[in-house]
């Protein structure tokens, strides 16, 4: 799935962002606590338990949309999870908050790999950490 597009296979969202996503979700958790747990500064301790606490709602976003989408698919999840991942299922159709989960997925495993890489000073996204100052 392209930046741009909002087609996908259902056995790309299953066999891949969502496990990417998933992964993505404990790097991020485990550095934001290791961040936590080093700070010596209180505002430091509360920049990242805010940055913590708008990534942990954007994942909870994220997941409510796609597992509304997976309920909507619900036959064809499980055609494709009885072929062990054989078959590509169908491309979905989400609505529009369900491509923007899936954008949302996929942008956060981006910033998590560049992170990753060294290209980026730190896992969170700033859109992530951008939704705790809106709250």
């Amino acid at each position: 799935m392209h930046r741009n597009e909002a087609s996908i296979t259902l056995n790309e969202l299953i066999y891949s962002v969502i496990p990417n996503l998933n992964s993505a979700e404990k790097l991020v958790l485990a550095t934001l606590e290791n961040l936590i747990e080093v700070a010596t500064n209180p505002m430091d301790i509360l920049k990242r338990s805010d940055q913590r606490e708008a990534f942990g709602l954007e994942l909870h976003c994220i997941r409510m949309n796609l597992e509304h989408l997976l309920s909507r698919y619900k036959s064809e999840v499980e055609v494709l999870v009885l072929s062990e991942g054989q078959h590509k299922g169908p491309l979905l159709a989400p609505d529009p908050q369900e491509a923007e989960a899936i954008r949302s997925a996929m942008h956060i495993f981006e910033h998590v790999c560049a992170f990753q890489r060294g290209e980026r000073p730190q896992p969170v996204a700033r859109r992530e950490v951008s939704i705790s100052k809106q709250t």
